[in-house]
C-alpha cells in the first residue's frame, strides 16, 4: 500500500483474498467475509487500467479528475454548460440524478452524482465482491460479467462521488429486447438465471445481517424517503425481524406524515403476520432490469456486463423479485419480460420453496403496498 496524489493506492487482490472464505460445490452456499479498502478516495494501481498503459513505466497515469469528468459530460451533452444535469439513468431529469460518462479511448466509464443520487463507494465494493465469483455450470462458467473497478473518489468541493469502471462493449438489453428472436431471449435469460443463482448463494459468515455490502445502511432507493424525512437510517439490521419492523413502521409513518400532516412519533407495527422473519438473507442486486444489462452486438447476443449495483446488499430472499417487478412498473412495459422471462431468471418457483410456507406472490403484493406508502 502506497500513497500518491493524496489518494490511497491498493491492489484489489490484497482485499479480495479474504472474500471467499469457504467455497463449496455449486449446489451449496458460499460463506464469505468481505474486506474492502477504507476511505472516500481509493485507486487500484494494479488494475488493468494502469497495466494496459505501459508507455509510462516509471509513472502511474491518473484517472480523470472530477473536473475533467464534468467537462467531458458537458461536451457529450450529458450536462449543459449551466450545470443543469440530464438524467441518463432513466429516471427524472433533475440535477441530482446519476450520470454515466464514457471515455472510449481509455476504455473507461465514470459514474458520478451528488449525495443521494445513488452513487457511492458501496457500488464499487459490490462489483469487487462479484468479480471473483466462479459461476455454476448452468451459467456457462467463467467470471461474473461485472465491470472491473479502477477506483472511486469524492469531490470535497461539490460532494459529488465518482466511481471508475471498465467500459463494457455491447448493447443495452432494454434497447435490443424487442428485436430479439425467442431463442436469443431464452439464451440470455438462461445466462442471467445462472448468475443470479450464484450471487444468491453468498452468505455473510452465516449470519442473518441485513444491510449494505460494506456493513452500512441499505442503499435501496425505496428508503431514500426515510432519510429525507429525518427518520433513522435503514440499517444495518441484526436480523430479518428488525428489518421488517423498520420497513413496515417507516412506510406507515411516512404515509401518515405526508397525507395527514401528523407530527407525532413513529408508529409501531408488528409485521410478523405480513412478512416471514425466518427467510434466508441473500446477496441482492436490487435493480435487475434490462437497462442494467449489456449484451454483445450482432446475432446470438450474450451477456457481457451487468451494471447498476448501487443498491446491492444483503436482503431477505424475496426482495430481488419484488424490486425487479417494481423496476418494470416504474419504467414501462417491455413486452413479456416481466410476465414470461423474469420469473425464470429469478427462479420464482424455487423462491417459493425458500419462503417456508409463504407464497411469493402474496409477499410481492404486501411489498408493493408498503413501498407505495413511502
Amino acid at each position: 500500500m502506497t500513497k500518491a496524489s493524496g489518494l490511497t493506492l491498493h491492489s484489489p487482490s490484497h482485499f479480495l483474498v479474504a472474500l471467499f472464505s469457504t467455497t463449496q460445490s455449486h449446489q451449496q452456499l458460499i460463506s464469505i467475509l468481505p474486506l474492502f479498502p477504507p476511505g472516500d478516495n481509493v485507486i487500484f494501481a494494479h488494475s488493468t487500467f494502469f497495466g494496459r498503459r505501459p508507455t509510462f513505466p516509471s509513472l502511474i497515469p491518473d484517472l480523470p479528475t472530477p473536473a475533467q469528468v464534468r467537462d467531458e459530460a458537458a461536451r457529450l451533452g450529458i450536462i449543459n454548460n449551466n450545470n443543469n444535469n440530464n438524467d441518463n439513468d432513466g429516471g427524472s431529469s433533475s440535477g441530482s440524478a446519476a450520470k454515466l460518462v464514457p471515455f472510449p479511448s481509455l476504455g473507461l466509464l465514470v459514474k458520478y452524482g451528488v449525495e443521494g443520487s445513488g452513487v457511492s463507494a458501496a457500488e464499487g465494493k459490490a462489483m469487487m465482491l462479484m468479480r471473483p465469483a466462479v459461476l455454476s455450470p448452468a451459467a456457462g462458467g467463467g467470471v461474473m460479467p461485472v465491470p472491473e473497478v479502477f477506483g472511486w473518489r469524492r469531490d470535497g468541493g461539490t460532494g459529488e462521488r465518482f466511481v471508475y469502471l471498465d467500459l463494457p462493449e455491447g448493447d443495452v438489453l432494454e434497447q435490443r429486447w424487442e428485436g430479439m428472436a425467442e431463442a436469443e431471449r431464452e439464451a440470455v435469460c438462461t445466462q442471467l438465471r445462472g448468475w443470479v443463482a450464484e450471487w444468491r448463494r453468498l452468505r455473510v459468515g452465516g449470519v442473518g445481517f441485513v444491510g449494505s455490502v460494506d456493513n452500512g445502511p441499505l442503499q435501496d432507493e425505496v428508503f431514500r424517503g426515510c432519510t429525507m424525512a429525518g427518520a433513522p437510517p435503514p440499517g444495518p439490521f441484526p436480523t430479518v425481524a428488525t428489518f421488517h419492523d423498520y420497513f413496515v413502521s417507516m412506510a406507515a409513518t411516512i404515509s401518515q406524515s405526508r397525507h395527514a400532516g401528523a407530527a407525532g412519533g413513529q408508529l409501531r407495527y408488528t409485521p410478523q403476520h405480513l412478512f416471514p422473519d425466518d427467510v434466508p438473507v441473500v446477496f441482492t442486486h436490487g435493480g435487475l432490469h434490462p437497462r442494467n444489462i449489456v449484451v454483445s452486438a450482432g446475432p446470438n447476443p450474450r451477456v457481457v456486463s451487468i451494471l447498476g449495483w448501487e443498491q446491492a446488499g444483503w436482503y431477505p430472499a424475496y426482495w430481488e423479485l419484488c424490486k425487479a417487478r417494481w423496476e418494470c412498473s416504474r419504467r414501462g412495459s417491455l413486452g413479456d419480460w416481466e410476465s414470461k422471462y423474469l420469473p425464470g431468471v429469478l427462479d420464482a418457483e424455487g423462491l417459493n420453496a425458500e419462503m417456508r410456507g409463504w407464497h411469493v406472490g402474496a409477499l410481492c403484493q404486501y411489498w408493493d403496498y408498503f413501498v407505495g406508502l413511502m
